[in-house]
């Protein structure tokens, strides 16, 4: 049995991962798929406060609570930010991270600081005030490539706004994470974006990850589930073959 812990992107919530955690279960495997504060099924709790440190505290008192050890990580788009520095704290308890068409966090820069000028004022132009602080409206499901209109439907339906502080506030990462065996990431094929293809192809003159590509648009785990859970079972089959630290490659 392999313990799974998902962890969404921006707009999403822990329900864009059921049909991988259906699957998985199905293999006798245990899943969490939280979401994180202010988002999903747990929206009531978006507050002024609400920043990028507030969701990896979240991801490590899920690993703590449930006594998570030998976990396999996976973290899909904005959720790399979150799922790497929760990893650089507690590299100990995890025996793979996953990232699926995800961002990498840099040390000092916050998300915005990773973007062009001109991307990070168009972003900034979208935020909105409210009573719960500063966010980004969700941005429209059309733009992640679906395969299905029922899934674009469903996606516009269930995403919610993304707290701004989750895109000002600065990393703080030590490079702990590189110690943890397995590392994986996967580029989607459709979505038209190059950023995660560009990370990717970075990752790949590493050496330290195991890098595919998967025939989907940007919510792979919605757009193609088998395959998701495919990856991450694969990935799992890794764990114990591959020791020693890692010391992957981040990007300029």
């Amino acid at each position: 049995m392999t313990d799974y812990l998902l962890i969404h992107g921006a707009w999403h919530g822990g329900w864009c991962w059921d049909r991988v955690a259906k699957l998985l279960w199905e293999r006798g495997d245990r899943v969490f798929a939280p979401s994180l504060t202010g988002l999903g099924d747990r929206r009531h709790l978006l507050a002024p406060d609400v920043d990028l440190s507030t969701h990896v505290n979240d991801v490590l008192a899920v690993m703590e609570t449930e006594e998570l050890s030998n976990v396999v990580l996976c973290a899909h788009s904005y959720g790399g930010a979150v799922a790497l520095q929760a990893a650089d704290q507690a590299h100990e308890r995890i025996a793979a991270l996953v990232l699926l068409d995800a961002l990498l966090p840099q040390d000092g820069r916050s998300l915005l600081d990773l973007d062009s000028e001109e991307r990070r004022n168009a972003i900034l132009s979208r935020a909105l005030d409210t009573p719960q602080g500063q966010v980004l409206p969700p941005a429209p499901a059309v733009i992640y490539a679906l395969a299905s209109a029922d899934d674009v439907a469903w996606v516009d339906r269930r995403c919610v706004a993304q707290p701004l502080k989750t895109f000002q506030e600065k990393a703080a990462i030590t490079g702990a994470w590189q110690q943890i065996p397995v590392l994986a990431y996967a580029a989607t094929q459709r979505f038209q974006p190059p950023d995660f293809r560009s990370i990717a192809a970075l990752l790949a003159k590493d050496g330290h990850f195991t890098v595919s590509e998967l025939a989907s648009g940007h919510d792979a785990m919605i757009d193609a589930p088998e395959d998701v859970a495919a990856l991450l079972a694969a990935t799992a089959g890794r764990i114990g073959n591959r020791p020693g630290a890692r010391h992957a490659a981040q990007p300029a």
